[in-house]
């Protein structure tokens, strides 16, 4: 089989990992928002969840901070606060309890607050995006994101490389005659 049959499946396989890597970078990278932190909560949890009547203990437990917010166009947002510690992704995060204290007291003095996160708020599954970073935000303060930039940047560039590399591996040589194209 020549490479030129090869093409398309080759640039199939291409688009589906830069699907996957797109997907997967924009889930663990951090992004940034301005809100209005509204509120505070810790629930215990195990596997299944929060525990409740409902949801009895039934293994190990563990403290789960939530950060309840309010952005500037009546956006609703639910943010996790637990530590990654020194598991995937390698955040290297310990200080929830800070954090949320830190949340506390902006949401007590009403200041509005720039929260770094990672991952999506995926109702279906109760996924909430984790958060990284709270300060408070000042009247320049941005949205954007250096690491998740640079990120997007560097896949992007690879996906191109990778693309042209396919294009030229399979290609058609024209040997022989001029002017056959």
């Amino acid at each position: 089989m020549s490479m030129h049959k090869l093409r398309k499946p080759l640039f199939i396989l291409l688009a589906l990992l830069a699907i996957i890597g797109t997907v997967t970078l924009d889930f663990f990278l951090p992004e940034k928002s301005i809100t209005t932190i509204t509120g505070v909560e810790v629930k215990l949890t195990d596997k299944d969840g929060p525990i409740s009547q409902a949801n009895p203990s039934d293994g190990p437990t563990v403290d789960v901070y939530y950060i309840y917010t309010n952005h500037a166009s009546d956006i609703i947002r639910v943010y996790k606060n637990i530590d990654t510690g020194w598991s995937w992704p390698y955040y290297f995060k310990f200080n929830s309890a800070d954090l949320q204290a830190k949340a506390k007291t902006l949401e007590f003095e009403k200041k509005t607050a720039l929260i770094t996160s990672y991952g999506w708020r995926f109702d279906v599954m109760s996924w909430f995006p984790n958060v990284v970073n709270i300060q408070i935000a000042e009247p320049d303060s941005t949205t954007w994101s250096f690491w998740r930039w640079l990120g997007f940047s560097v896949w992007g560039l690879l996906l191109l490389a990778l693309a042209i590399g396919t294009y030229r591996i399979t290609r058609i040589k024209n040997k022989g005659v001029e002017g056959n194209t």
